[in-house]
């Protein structure tokens, strides 16, 4: 099992391609890994198939990876360090940083702290900035509670139970929910989503001096993911280009599309294949 020792713990890693292609680096978000990649539509092993070498980790306290309990160590700040820590360990330069969820609010302040060490941002599904964070501490502290009375396991069952979940279920969307809620370990997530969600928040104000190429992908009507985080992201980082799709679940339904625009930005080619025409997408592809 390929593991990386920084930052007082073992990071768990796959690489994909061949190096020397324009490297990318995969960070997934709270609750995900390298294994529950594929979950949502991110295919390390077919974006590497067109010419890119595809590093895909585990991040503190998720998958195989370490952990530790401080809290602090998952704040935005923690996060991005031990990214940067990474990629001197594996002798990574300036990658482009393909972040979901939480992986893209790792790659922002990663971007903010190291900007010499990035050359692209691939945001996926940002993270809830300002006050939009109120319904992920609702929903995800929530979780984090049960977690810490009852257990992954219980916790699992009562969250899937909830009515809005059976829908989502009963749609075929939310298929093996209880079993991807249940893999998380209770000592390691309790602290992970306390920690990304408490304070400090990100420096939305400080979102402008990040002046590398940015593609970002968002989405409507998700309070965790909330279509805001993207617009604020365009209109302040000078070289972003904002892609709206039709659904929370659009590129995990098109994995195909996602690795061929993924690939295309990670080379920096100018067309990017993969937007379809019932995709919105706006703002500079400089």
């Amino acid at each position: 099992m390929p593991t990386v020792h920084v930052r007082g713990i073992d990071f768990y890693y796959e690489e994909h391609g061949r190096r020397g292609d324009p490297p990318l680096v995969m960070a997934h978000g709270l609750l995900g890994s390298v294994a529950e990649a594929e979950r949502f539509g991110e295919r390390a092993a077919d974006i590497a198939a067109l010419g890119v070498h595809v590093v895909s980790y585990d991040a503190r306290g998720h998958g195989r990876s370490g952990y530790t309990t401080r809290r602090s160590d998952y704040r935005w700040s923690a996060l991005a360090e031990d990214m940067h820590e990474l990629l001197r360990a594996l002798e990574i330069e300036r990658p482009t940083i393909y972040g979901g969820s939480m992986g893209a609010g790792t790659a922002l302040m990663l971007a903010l702290a190291h900007p010499d060490r990035v050359e692209r941002l691939i945001l996926q599904s940002p993270p809830p900035f300002g006050s939009d964070i109120r319904a992920a501490r609702r929903m995800l502290g929530g979780l984090a509670t049960l977690y810490q009375l009852c257990g992954t396991s219980i916790a699992a069952r009562i969250v899937t139970a909830l009515p809005l979940m059976r829908r989502l279920d009963g749609e075929g969307t939310a298929g093996g929910m209880r079993a991807f809620l249940s893999r998380q370990r209770r000592a390691a997530i309790v602290p992970a989503i306390r920690g990304v969600l408490g304070n400090p928040l990100m420096p939305v104000e400080r979102f402008s001096e990040i002046a590398h190429p940015a593609l970002i992908l968002t989405h409507p009507d998700d309070p965790i993911h909330p279509l805001a985080s993207g617009e604020i992201l365009r209109e302040r980082m000078p070289h972003a280009r904002l892609a709206v799709a039709p659904s929370a679940t659009y590129w995990q339904e098109h994995p195909a599309e996602l690795s061929a625009l993924v690939a295309a930005f990670a080379r920096g080619d100018g067309a990017l294949p993969g937007l379809p025409a019932n995709v919105a997408a706006h703002g500079s592809s400089r």
